[in-house]
């Protein structure tokens, strides 16, 4: 095929995908009496060149110019104001195309995060992003309140913002416990790919798919307020409700409930702390007597000491018995401290 025709075969369809997303190929193959595998080259190349996002696979796929959906709108954090609606008037259509499981994904967590800073971030505006690219979307909610980590630290009256991470990961913390349940960010940040939150002074970020948890410094002290990152490939596998039955058990009545947390240890480690010990047990264990499963990640922990030990095993278990609390990730030393701990039976 020669050079002129390759691009206007491209420039064709541009200027057509718009009008036909779901039977492009067929459109463009009596256009140019080509043959389909043609017509796909083509749009493998635009999709390598970012210029149009594809959903779907073989027969089913749809196409889309990357300038379509990439939007940003900013809204009044005022009375009144539905994240549901604001959801459907702006965002809804976009996402509609894309396979069931993502689009539940996509709009859980941008409803519940919309929330969040309407309730919670004290703020008087959001600005709210979505970016496509060829094989994902990211979806950004930035509003200019107080900021996530400092309105913690002032509510728990805390010593260091990097200690809010951690209860943020536990799950069933809020600010707001008459209103919230604080089960958004935990689930939220685990449905998908890769979650951030971000502000002047840090940034919270889980990669799920590398199980993978970070702290760092944001490095941008004129930044106001919070910001929340969401990715997800557009192939993604993963399930809602497969992330909810995770964490979730059934009560006396049979009702599904929020009852399983599971926490990164190293995540409870501040400044130039070099191992766990009792006073980092007692952050880890803050709230956990609304769980009924705990279980403690010793991923990259080389040590812990007796007292963080005793902590958790002796003085926090043989108040809440009940409670069970299993380990993961350990290696040998940290394995040995806590299983020479643990009562032994008759």
């Amino acid at each position: 095929m020669v050079k002129n025709q390759a691009e206007e075969i491209r420039s064709y369809l541009l200027a057509k995908i718009p009008v036909h997303p779901k039977n492009i190929v067929a459109k463009t193959a009596e256009a140019f009496a080509c043959s389909r595998t043609t017509v796909h080259r083509h749009l493998n190349r635009l999709l390598r060149d970012g210029k149009i996002i594809k959903s779907g696979a073989t027969r089913q796929a749809t196409y889309f110019l990357k300038t379509e959906k990439n939007k940003e709108i900013r809204i009044a954090l005022q009375p009144g104001l539905e994240e549901h609606e604001v959801w459907k008037e702006n965002f809804s259509q976009d996402f509609e195309t894309l396979p069931k499981n993502v689009r539940e994904i996509c709009e859980y967590g941008f409803l519940e995060m919309l929330n969040n800073a309407i309730d919670h971030s004290e703020g008087t505006g959001v600005k709210i992003q979505m970016e496509w690219e060829p094989h994902l979307v990211r979806v950004l909610i930035h509003d200019d309140g107080v900021g996530i980590f400092r309105k913690i630290k002032n509510v728990l009256n805390l010593e260091d913002e990097r200690e809010c991470a951690l209860h943020l990961s536990k799950g069933k913390f809020t600010t707001d416990p008459k209103n919230h349940t604080g089960e958004g960010i935990f689930f939220t940040s685990r449905v998908f790919d890769r979650f951030l939150i971000a502000t002047r002074t840090m940034a919270y970020i889980r990669n799920n798919q590398d199980q993978d948890w970070f702290l760092e410094n944001s490095g941008d002290p004129e930044m106001t307020g919070t910001t929340l990152m969401m990715t997800i490939n557009l192939n993604s596998e993963r399930k809602l409700k497969d992330i909810f039955a995770e964490y979730t058990d059934k009560d006396s009545d049979g009702m599904p409930k929020f009852d399983k947390t599971y926490i990164l240890v190293q995540l409870s480690m501040l400044g130039d702390e070099r191992y766990i010990s009792r006073s980092q047990a007692r952050r880890i264990c803050l709230g956990l007597e609304k769980f009924k499963h705990v279980v403690l990640d010793f991923k990259g922990i080389s040590t812990v000491g007796q007292g963080f030990v005793d902590e958790v095993y002796r003085v926090f278990q043989s108040k809440y018995p009940k409670i069970k609390i299993t380990y993961t990730n350990a290696n040998d030393d940290v394995r040995f401290m806590i299983e020479r701990s643990l009562p032994v039976l008759d």
